[in-house]
Formats: structure tokens, sequence, C-alpha cells
């Protein structure tokens, strides 16, 4: 199932903060993080953190990485925040969901900040 495009974009920024909290617990400048080299790169972020170590937390499974890809592919470049004609490829929700879940509930708990989503679990999804 596609989401609506408001939905990703959501899901998008969700990974977005996760990442970047990780990365600023991890002694990475809240300067650098603003700075082109990240701004809204959801792939070099998630390249980042896992430099850091984030995968002794979360690691993604094959399906989420191409999940995660495609939403990268549409978030880094404005996609889904203005009208851009031509062929998207989008991800499928569910997917990126739990892709999202995953890194908040082990990423909240590593900044010191308890709650979690609830019905999501940190193991890895199975589709």
């Amino acid at each position: 199932m596609i989401a609506p495009v408001p939905a990703l974009y959501l899901i998008g920024h969700s990974i977005e903060l996760s990442l970047k909290a990780y990365l600023l617990k991890q002694g990475v400048p809240l300067r650098q993080l603003r700075s082109w080299k990240f701004g809204h790169d959801l792939h070099a972020l998630l390249r980042k953190a896992k430099e850091l170590k984030l995968e002794r937390l979360v690691k993604l499974d094959t399906p989420e990485e191409g999940a995660f890809e495609l939403l990268h592919a549409l978030y880094s470049t404005k996609q889904l925040e203005y009208i851009v004609t031509g062929a998207k490829h989008f991800p499928v929700f569910g997917l990126v969901e739990i892709v999202a879940a995953r890194l908040f509930n082990a990423i909240s708990t590593e900044v010191g900040y308890g709650a979690q989503m609830q019905g999501y679990s940190c193991q890895s999804s199975r589709f």
C-alpha cells in the first residue's frame, strides 16, 4: 500500500530526527548536522550513524533498507514537499513505518528518552 504523500513526508522527518538525535548523542556537533553535508539527507545520516555503531542498537534488514532508500530519494530531493512532475517510485508504507518505529524505539532509549512507540518492537520485520 502506498501512503499519502504527507504521511511519507512525516515518516521521513521522523527518521531524520531520530538519526540526528543519535548522532548528537554520539558527539556530532549540531552545526555539522545542520550543514549541507547532512541537512535532510537520510542516506548520509544513516551512513554516519552506522559509522558510530548504530547497528549495535538496530540493524535494518534488506527489505527495510530498500524502503529506506526509496524514501530517501523522495525526501532528500523535496519531492514530498513540492509538486514535482514525472514518474516516482514510492516505498511500501508498512516497511517505512516499521523502519521509523524501529529507529525511534532503539534511539529513544539510547538518548535517554524512555517512551517508545507501543506495538512496535525492535525486532526485524518479516514481510
